[in-house]
């Protein structure tokens, strides 16, 4: 019914304005949210890879003796041991700068 109305008056430029503001915040939330699970993912894969390779040097008993461990001191269960800096050789994690929507 709407595209009816618009042959006879076409939308002004401020209505134009208006839905595409709103086209375009949906767009940057989307992206917004992708980038949130990448950065998810990018976590995940560098904590199994720290921990692979922890394993690979210490064996399984020692990384899972040392992580028994920290969760028997602590009240809460500890679900990662003390990592060093997840940093990989050639990537970069990429800030996320909050948004005035």
């Amino acid at each position: 019914m709407r595209s009816l109305a618009n042959l006879f008056s076409p939308p002004t430029p401020e209505k134009i304005a208006e839905k595409e503001l709103q086209d375009m915040r949906l767009t940057l939330f989307q992206a917004e949210r992708r980038l949130l699970e990448a950065q998810m993912q990018v976590d995940y894969y560098r904590n199994m890879i720290s921990f692979l390779e922890e394993v690979g040097a210490t064996g399984v008993e020692g990384v899972a003796d040392r992580r028994f461990a920290t969760s028997a001191q602590s009240d809460t269960p500890v679900l990662h041991a003390p990592q060093p800096a997840r940093t990989s050789p050639g990537l970069a994690t990429i800030p996320i700068v909050p948004t005035a929507a």
